[in-house]
């Protein structure tokens, strides 16, 4: 599953980007401007609890208020998991 997710936090003062891409499962999170203070793109090959864990993290992170999460329709070209035969 891969998802885009809006975070919102208590102050715009200290960018969350940095904090947000240690979180596992994270693939890049920048620091925007807008109602959202950051947007990140969260990735897990296995659906349901692993995500909702992705989503917690991001939740317990200080000073995050909300995460809202946007589940891509369609995988991105480049990004769809390929196995090995």
């Amino acid at each position: 599953m891969t998802a885009y997710v809006l975070v919102q936090t208590a102050t715009q003062d200290d960018g969350i980007a940095r904090r947000l891409r240690e979180v596992p499962g994270i693939v890049f999170a920048e620091d925007v401007r807008g109602p959202y203070d950051a947007l990140a793109f969260a990735r897990s090959d296995v659906m349901g609890d692993a995500f909702e864990t992705i989503l917690d993290q991001i939740r317990g992170l200080p000073g995050v208020i909300h995460a809202l999460p946007a589940p891509v329709a369609l995988e991105p070209a480049g990004m769809a998991s390929s196995t090995a035969a």
